[in-house]
């Protein structure tokens, strides 16, 4: 019987710029429920009723714009509570959410003309004054965008958001950088700001022609071990317009020697833009685009604490100041992804520019997504044209294979992974999960032989690594080899993974399979505490059951194993220890887990 294969995933997703929950709590978010109050049951079933109906009710409008709200459809909510605000226009809190869900959605437009509205209605939503303060940046009014300002509310992100916004503000009132320096001054009581404070503080200096103290600024940042995807491209371009690229390149050779995910991922296209010539200037032309780096910044902290509605918004924010920062466009494709919109999300990552730094990364999402659409083939395609392009790097390659070996493909799996494999001259240790993943291929297409180099290089790359342990260590229990050396592995990788139920099940199907039966019951007991719904750890543990005379349980256990769905060659097995229970204990044979 096998178990789903696990390692390690590569995932494109933003690296976290700061954790802040205590600054986040109620961060401007609307409560209350409007005029009309229903329960979430209430609103689904209204939402099903009205969902073939071309004209909408009021009530119908609500409810159902009120759940597409919750479930992140941005548009339709826009739509559903644009409509429902026709019965109740004073209504604050319809208001409000009515205005987030077009600012999420993105327009921007209508959004202005909405919080205009509500403020002449006297309404008061934090997201008024953001929109009007974005509206006076773009018409270059930073005086009247100062005076927006002032009338956010200082509680939740406000306390960290609005020192940001003033700075720039100050900026581009007067172009003094003393004054917009010391508006960023209260931000130093925050821990965890520092790095993106730099940030802006370098952005600012740049700006205003103090380059060479911006790049030392960023330089010492960069050695305190800042590495936010942001602040590594702006770092980079740092040096690169200071004539620093023996720096800059050692610099990303530190991100692409780890692999790191998407700082990894742009290690390669920022190298790339080393070898032309460097753009004059500043790096940010205008306090419009600083606003939208804060409004990016400040949207990736809220997206780190969950607070996903309000992330999306400081994301649409910063792309209306500045429309070219595919950054943003990364943020708001990983929460739509997240929130499982992911038609919009692909939708999002295709609109960031081919030649884009983050492309690649985004197109790595977009293959996930189309993998969650059941677009098997769009993602196979996706995915075999980004291995092509870039064959150094891995997060491809391991994406297909694990697509193929899900899909049962094992030998094209194998394939996959070999595309990489076979480019490296010398592995080195963030290369293990390569040879592992090729080797639970190789296993599962029943080529053992080929299988255990696999994962002995892998361990051999990674010492201790406890995927590589359990799967190895297991499976030569399975064959009755290396029984002693196995044992002390599989412990190994329980000490180092306890709290996962298929490493913990290893061990304990191991003692099964050694006869050390009340032992095996104490490991597979804990291992279906971790993992109650999974098929294969219920039937081990209805086999150890019935060895230390515990039947009744055993076939509990069994009954349950076949509640969760096994594949169907282990159906017939399981049934038929449900009517004659187990045979000799020396005849146990199951075939490897971890597949």
């Amino acid at each position: 019987m096998t178990r789903s294969f696990r390692a390690p995933r590569f995932k494109p997703a933003l690296f976290a710029l700061a954790l802040l929950p205590a600054m986040l709590a109620c961060a401007g978010q609307e409560d209350g429920d409007g005029t009309a109050r229903a329960d979430a049951s209430t609103a689904v079933q209204a939402a099903a009723d009205q969902a073939g109906t071309p004209n909408w009710t009021i009530s119908g409008a609500l409810l159902a714009g009120r759940l597409a709200y919750d479930q992140g459809d941005d548009v339709m909510a826009a739509k559903l509570l644009g409509l429902a605000r026709q019965a109740a226009p004073g209504d604050q809190v319809l208001a409000a959410r009515t205005l987030s869900a077009l600012l999420s959605s993105g327009d921007f437009k209508a959004a202005t003309a909405l919080a205009a509205e509500v403020k002449a209605q006297g309404a008061k939503t934090p997201f008024i004054g953001l929109v009007e303060m974005v509206d006076r940046v773009k018409a270059g009014d930073f005086k009247a965008a100062k005076v927006a300002l002032e009338s956010i509310s200082d509680d939740g992100i406000g306390r960290i958001a609005k020192p940001f916004f003033a700075a720039w503000i100050s900026l581009g009132i007067d172009g003094k950088l003393d004054p917009a320096l010391a508006a960023m001054a209260p931000l130093s009581d925050f821990n965890g700001l520092g790095p993106v404070v730099i940030q802006h503080t370098a952005l600012m200096e740049d700006q205003m022609g103090r380059t060479q103290q911006a790049v030392d600024r960023m330089k010492g940042a960069a050695d305190g071990g800042a590495a936010s995807a942001r602040f590594i491209e702006l770092y980079v371009e740092f040096l690169h317009r200071s004539g620093d690229d023996g720096d800059a390149k050692a610099f990303l050779d530190l991100f692409r020697s780890t692999n790191a995910g998407i700082a990894g991922a742009i290690a390669d296209p920022l190298t790339e833009r080393l070898a032309k010539p460097a753009v004059k200037g500043p790096i940010l032309k205008t306090p419009a685009q600083g606003m939208a780096e804060a409004f990016f910044d400040l949207g990736s902290i809220l997206q780190s604490e969950n607070v996903e509605d309000q992330a999306k918004v400081f994301g649409r924010l910063a792309l209306e100041l500045d429309p070219e920062l595919d950054i943003a466009r990364m943020l708001l494709g990983n929460i739509m992804q997240q929130r499982e919109r992911c038609a919009e999300a692909i939708d999002m990552y295709r609109s960031i520019n081919a030649d884009s730094i983050y492309r690649w990364s985004a197109d790595i999402s977009i293959a996930d997504c189309q993998q969650k659409l059941e677009d098997l083939d769009g993602a196979i395609a996706t995915l075999q044209g980004l291995v092509k392009a870039r064959p150094n790097r891995t997060e491809a390659v391991v994406e297909l294979g694990d697509l193929f070996r899900r899909e049962k493909r094992f030998a094209e799996a194998v394939d996959a992974y070999s595309v990489v494999i076979d480019t490296i001259k010398e592995p080195t240790a963030s290369d293990w999960t390569l040879f592992y993943s090729r080797g639970v291929a190789h296993e599962r297409n029943k080529q053992w032989e080929k299988a255990e180099p696999d994962f002995k290089k892998a361990l051999e790359l990674s010492p201790d690594q406890p995927y590589a342990l359990n799967y190895l260590a297991y499976t030569w229990v399975e064959r009755r080899q290396n029984l002693d050396q196995a044992l002390k592995m599989l412990n190994n990788a329980v000490e180092q993974r306890p709290e996962e139920g298929f490493i913990v099940d290893s061990l304990g199907w191991a003692y099964f399979q050694l006869g050390e039966f009340e032992k095996a019951v104490t490991y597979l007991e804990r291992a279906v505490e971790l993992q109650p719904t999974d098929p294969v750890l219920n039937d081990h543990l209805g086999d150890a059951y019935w060895r230390v005379g515990r039947k009744n349980e055993a076939r509990f256990q069994w009954n349950r194993s076949l509640s969760f769905k096994p594949e169907d060659e282990q159906i017939t097995i399981i049934q038929e220890k449900l009517k004659s229970g187990l045979g000799d204990a020396k005849a146990e044979t199951t075939p490897p887990s971890g597949g």
